[in-house]
C-alpha cells in the first residue's frame, strides 16, 4: 500500500496521446503537449485514461507514455495513471507499472467486460484500495463501465488510507452533491469530469475537475479554477458559459459527422490544436 496519499485538486488534464501514422504513440508530440499544458494552468496530468485511449494501447505501452509525461513534467504536476481493467490483478499490474513509470496516483473505475453485481465490483475495488502500490482515485463513468458507483460505497471508502478521492462523470449533479455531503471534512477529494456542471460543483465544494476539453483551453479552466479559489463566482460563472459555447461549438462540428463518437472529438482535438500551431495526430 502507498505510504503518502497527494490532495487532488486544480486542473488535471485526460491526455489526448497523439500518435504516429501507424497509431503507435508519438512520444516527441506528448512532450511538447505536456509542456504545453502546464504552461497554462494545469496542475495535473492524467495518462492512460479515457481520452487517452488507454484500451487501444498495451499496459507497457501506456507506462511508457506515462514515463514521458513524467520526466517532461517533473515536480510541476501531479501525475495520474490509468490503471483501469477487467479484473483486480490486470489492475494491480497495472498500477505496478505506472508506479514504476513515475505516476504518483492510480486511477481505477469498477471491472467490465464480465457481468458484475454491484456488490461483487466493490470487493474489487476495496481489494484495489488495499493492495494498489499507489494512492487510488475511483474514477465513475457508467457511459462506458455499464454502471455506476454507489454514494454509499463512495462514503465508507473515504475513510480508507490508499483512497485520495473521486473522479465524477456520470452528469448526475444529484449524484454528485450526494457524495460530496457524505465525504465532507474527510482526507476525501471530490474531482468534476462534467463540462457543464462545473459551477455547482465548485459551489458544493469540489476540488477540481478533470475534462476533456482542458486538452484543448487549458488556460480558460485554469481561470475558472482560479476564480473559484477566490470565490468570485461571477467570475466563475462567466468561464462556466465560454465553456458550455465551446462544447457548444463541439457538438455542432459532430453533428454534421460520421464517425463514432470518440473518433470525432480526437478529430476536432486534431483542428482546434492546430489553430494552436500543433500538428497532432489523433485519430
Amino acid at each position: 500500500m502507498a505510504s503518502v496519499t497527494p490532495r487532488l485538486k486544480g486542473v488535471i488534464v485526460p491526455l489526448a496521446v497523439p500518435i504516429k501514422s501507424d497509431g503507435t504513440i508519438n512520444f516527441d508530440g506528448l512532450k511538447a503537449l505536456t509542456h504545453w499544458l502546464l504552461d497554462n494552468g494545469a496542475n495535473g496530468l492524467f495518462v492512460a485514461g479515457t481520452t487517452g485511449r488507454f484500451s487501444h494501447f498495451t499496459p507497457k505501452q501506456n507506462a511508457d507514455a506515462c514515463a514521458v509525461v513524467k520526466e517532461a513534467a517533473g515536480d510541476r504536476a501531479t501525475v495520474y495513471g490509468g490503471a483501469c481493467d477487467s479484473g483486480l490483478f490486470r489492475m494491480l499490474d497495472n498500477a505496478a507499472s505506472l508506479k514504476a513509470a513515475g505516476a504518483d496516483v492510480a486511477v481505477v473505475t469498477g471491472p467490465y467486460y464480465l457481468s458484475y453485481s454491484i456488490e461483487e465490483s466493490e470487493q474489487v475495488l476495496k481489494s484495489v484500495a488495499e493492495r494498489s502500490p499507489l494512492p487510488i482515485v475511483y474514477y465513475n463513468i457508467p457511459e462506458f463501465v455499464r454502471y455506476g458507483l454507489r454514494p454509499e460505497f463512495l462514503e465508507e471508502m473515504a475513510d480508507h488510507p490508499n483512497v485520495a478521492g473521486y473522479k465524477d462523470s456520470t452528469n448526475d449533479l444529484e449524484h454528485h452533491l450526494d457524495v460530496l455531503r457524505r465525504t465532507q471534512g474527510k482526507a476525501f477529494d471530490v474531482l468534476i469530469g462534467k463540462e457543464l456542471l462545473l459551477e455547482e460543483a465548485f459551489k458544493a465544494g469540489a476540488s477540481g475537475l478533470v475534462l476533456s476539453f482542458t486538452n484543448l483551453k487549458p488556460r480558460l479552466h485554469a481561470d475558472l479554477y482560479a476564480a473559484v479559489t477566490k470565490e468570485d463566482w461571477e467570475l466563475v460563472h462567466e468561464k462556466q458559459l465560454e465553456i458550455a459555447r465551446m462544447v457548444e461549438d463541439y457538438q455542432v462540428y459532430a453533428r454534421s459527422r460520421p464517425l463514432a463518437v470518440f473518433s470525432n472529438l480526437m478529430k476536432y482535438f486534431e483542428g482546434e490544436l492546430e489553430k494552436e500551431g500543433f500538428s497532432f495526430k489523433f485519430f
